[in-house]
């Protein structure tokens, strides 16, 4: 009898957290949606970091979006355009020596997506993203190395941003 409790009660509170997830609107990101008319796109990047555009060619592509050159692209191919990459940082923490200990990098740029004759269908459009980093007072190659990984990284992440911004875009 009191196994049968147990059991119902631990589907019971199984259910209930279930629906609690459900309810707040949590739900994994999987694929992106983008619309159909912009599966095909040129690609004009003004980023400035080949990082990121390395990572947008690679989200763009596992999203089902063709990239072509502008001499292939026809009348109805769209442009997607990267403005230049700006970064900027704010000083978080210093240590005991008055040195710099930790940073928040704030990376951002806008986008828009043009007809072939260069007007604006969406956007422009802005995208962002910021970290904290951490170790700024150690040796300088160690630093140097920390700073780029993570600069990379945010690169990844402000593509996956723009992607799923795109998604929104009118269909």
């Amino acid at each position: 009898m009191i196994a049968t409790v147990n059991q119902t009660t631990r589907l019971l509170l199984l259910a209930l957290l279930a629906l609690s997830v459900v309810a707040c609107g949590f739900h994994l990101r999987g694929t992106v949606d983008i619309p159909e008319k912009f599966k095909t796109l040129t690609l004009t990047s003004n980023s400035g970091s080949t990082s990121f555009d390395q990572s947008l060619r690679i989200a763009l592509t596992k999203a089902g979006v063709t990239i072509v050159d502008q001499a292939t692209a026809n009348d109805n191919t769209f442009n997607l355009k990267i403005n230049a990459i700006t970064s900027s940082d704010v000083e978080l923490a210093r240590n005991s020596s008055n040195d710099v200990s930790q940073i928040q990098r704030t990376v951002k740029s806008q986008y828009f997506i043009r007809q072939p004759d260069g007007k604006a269908v969406y956007g422009p459009r802005n995208i962002s993203t910021s970290r904290t980093l951490a170790n700024q007072d150690a040796e300088e190659s160690a630093k140097l190395s920390y700073n780029k990984t993570q600069t990379e990284s945010m690169s990844e992440e402000l593509a996956n941003q723009l992607l799923y911004d795109l998604s929104y875009a009118p269909r």
